[in-house]
C-alpha cells in the first residue's frame, strides 16, 4: 500500500496475482509518475515495494525491461483476436473507450511525459516498448479489420492500417500538454461516428 503522499495505481488490464511481482510493477508505475523515467531506479523500485534488489533482478534483468512490462500491464487490453463474428462496430467502439480511458487516467498522464522523452533517447527501451506494449495492439487492431474487410462488415477499399491510426492516434494526442480539449465522456462515441461514416459497408 502506498504511502500518503504516493500515487496509488488502480488495477489495470489483467488481473493481477497477489505476488512481489505486482508491488514492483505498482512501485514502478508509482515512481515514473512521481520522479520520471531516470529517477525510477532499481534501487529506488525496491525501496517502494519492499523487497531487495535481487528480487527485481531474478524477473527482469534490467529498469527498461521491468519499465516496460509495468506500462503493458497499465493498459486495458480489448480481445479482438476473436471478433470475427461479433458487431465490428462495438468492437471498435469497446477499444476506443478502453484506450480513452487509459489516455485520460491521470497518472498515464504523468508517466507518459517521461515515457516520450526516453523513446527517443533509448534504442533498448524503445524496442521493449513497440514490442511489448504498442505493436501486439497493432496487429490485433489490424487483423481484426482485415477480416471485417474480408467477410464484407467494413469497405471493401478500406485501408486497414490508416483505419487503425485513425482509431488510437487521436485519443493519444488529446493527452499531450499542447492545448488540445480534454477527452469527454463521450468522445468514443463521436470518434467512430466520425470514422464509421467513412468505413461503413456500403448499402
Amino acid at each position: 500500500m502506498p504511502s500518503a503522499g504516493h500515487t496509488e495505481v488502480r488495477p489495470r488490464g489483467r488481473p493481477r496475482r497477489a505476488t512481489a511481482g505486482a508491488e514492483i510493477l505498482d512501485a514502478t508505475l508509482e515512481l515514473l509518475a512521481e520522479r520520471g523515467f531516470q529517477a525510477a531506479t532499481i534501487e529506488a523500485i525496491a525501496a517502494r515495494a519492499g523487497v531487495g534488489r535481487n528480487t527485481i533482478y531474478r524477473r527482469w534483468p534490467s529498469k527498461e525491461e521491468l519499465i516496460a512490462d509495468a506500462l503493458e500491464e497499465l493498459i486495458v487490453d480489448v480481445d479482438l483476436r476473436d471478433g470475427d463474428e461479433d458487431d465490428v462496430h462495438a468492437l471498435l467502439l469497446d477499444w476506443i473507450r478502453d484506450f480513452a480511458r487509459v489516455f485520460g487516467d491521470p497518472l498515464y498522464g504523468r508517466i507518459l511525459p517521461a515515457v516520450l522523452g526516453e523513446l527517443q533517447s533509448n534504442p533498448a527501451f524503445a524496442r521493449l516498448y513497440a514490442e511489448r506494449v504498442v505493436q501486439p495492439r497493432y496487429r490485433a487492431l489490424v487483423g481484426t479489420l482485415r477480416r471485417a474487410v474480408e467477410r464484407g462488415a467494413l469497405r471493401r477499399d478500406a485501408n486497414v492500417e490508416q483505419i487503425a491510426d485513425l482509431l488510437a492516434a487521436p485519443p493519444f494526442v488529446r493527452v499531450l500538454p499542447v492545448g488540445l480539449p480534454p477527452i469527454t465522456e463521450h468522445y468514443a462515441e463521436d470518434l467512430l461516428e466520425t470514422i464509421w461514416r467513412g468505413i461503413a459497408p456500403e448499402p
